[in-house]
């Protein structure tokens, strides 16, 4: 609490506060983790390399079967990580599944083409691919949020070192990473991080010349809130560390960011507002809503 004070100061009254409280119970639902991987060639599931990948990061894994191997899928039981439902614990999971059908929908990626701001060849790299395949987790999401992201990152990253994609693509953060940039983001602090589960955009508002709109996408997976902030003046580099900076200590500390505080702007004499609403952005999501506040 005394670091929270530190960095956002003491909170003021809401000039509301039937709408400030009504808005601290909005929360965003935790999503399905889905990750996709393309490939120029046909991707071939080499079990024995795979295994010995999620080994190097997984101390207790259970592996299928020979016998219950699919064609086309695999399934993994990650021991380390045990996910606890009124009805029992079990482990957490994960599963890869490659496709019938060897059609990329370049039309889902349009977003991240123009938002991979890390990866100048992503697009040309995606639209030289032939092949996808698909991974998720399965029931993690009552684990911890930041466990979650640490069990599926270092399966991830398994995947990714056993199979070498050409291209990694976050659904959740709508961002495409090269795949050695995924393998070293993804390790930081012990894979317990959201530098690839959260992605900053930027938008130009057409109705505006010189406005634009940035924000934050991938915390609302984990049940947290992403950042908007809706600005003319400003130089977009640093709005954009800015938001990548509020996310990461969202992320460390949980939504302890309430409706109505305050933290010293970037200009002299600045205070900038939180405000938690609806996104002006798609996906529709809680957002804090970042206002310049100096009156």
């Amino acid at each position: 609490m005394n670091l929270f004070k530190k960095i956002f100061g003491n909170k003021p009254k809401p000039e509301n506060g039937a709408d400030a409280q009504e808005n601290e119970q909005l929360e965003n639902p935790t999503e399905l983790f889905m990750v996709k991987l393309f490939f120029e060639a046909k991707p071939i599931l080499n079990d024995e390399l795979i295994e010995k990948e999620l080994n190097n990061r997984f101390k207790i894994i259970k592996f299928p079967e020979t016998s219950d191997k699919a064609e086309n899928s695999r399934h993994y039981f990650f021991n380390d990580y045990e996910v606890k439902f009124a009805e029992g614990n079990i482990p957490a999971q994960a599963i890869i599944f490659i496709p019938d059908e060897n059609k990329i929908e370049y039309s889902e990626l349009n977003n991240s083409f123009g938002q991979s701001w890390n990866w100048k060849h992503a697009e040309e790299t995606v639209k030289k691919c032939s092949y996808e395949i698909l991974l998720t987790d399965l029931m993690s999401r009552n684990l911890d949020y930041k466990e979650r992201v640490e069990y599926f990152q270092k399966f991830v990253a398994g995947i990714v070192s056993a199979m070498r994609p050409n291209a990694v693509w976050i659904r959740n953060s709508e961002v495409i990473l090269e795949p050695n940039d995924f393998i070293e983001k993804s390790s930081h602090n012990n894979y317990q991080n959201v530098n690839a589960f959260m992605n900053v955009r930027l938008f130009n508002i057409q109705e505006e010349e010189s406005e634009m709109i940035m924000d934050t996408l991938g915390l609302n997976s984990l049940g947290l809130p992403d950042f908007e902030f809706r600005f003319t003046d400003y130089d977009p580099q640093q709005i954009a560390g800015l938001l990548f900076n509020y996310g990461n200590y969202i992320f460390e500390n949980g939504a302890v960011i309430e409706h109505g505080d305050t933290i010293e702007g970037i200009k002299e004499n600045e205070k900038l507002k939180f405000c938690l609403n609806d996104s002006q952005l798609e996906p529709k999501r809680i957002v804090i809503e970042i206002i310049v506040a100096n009156n």
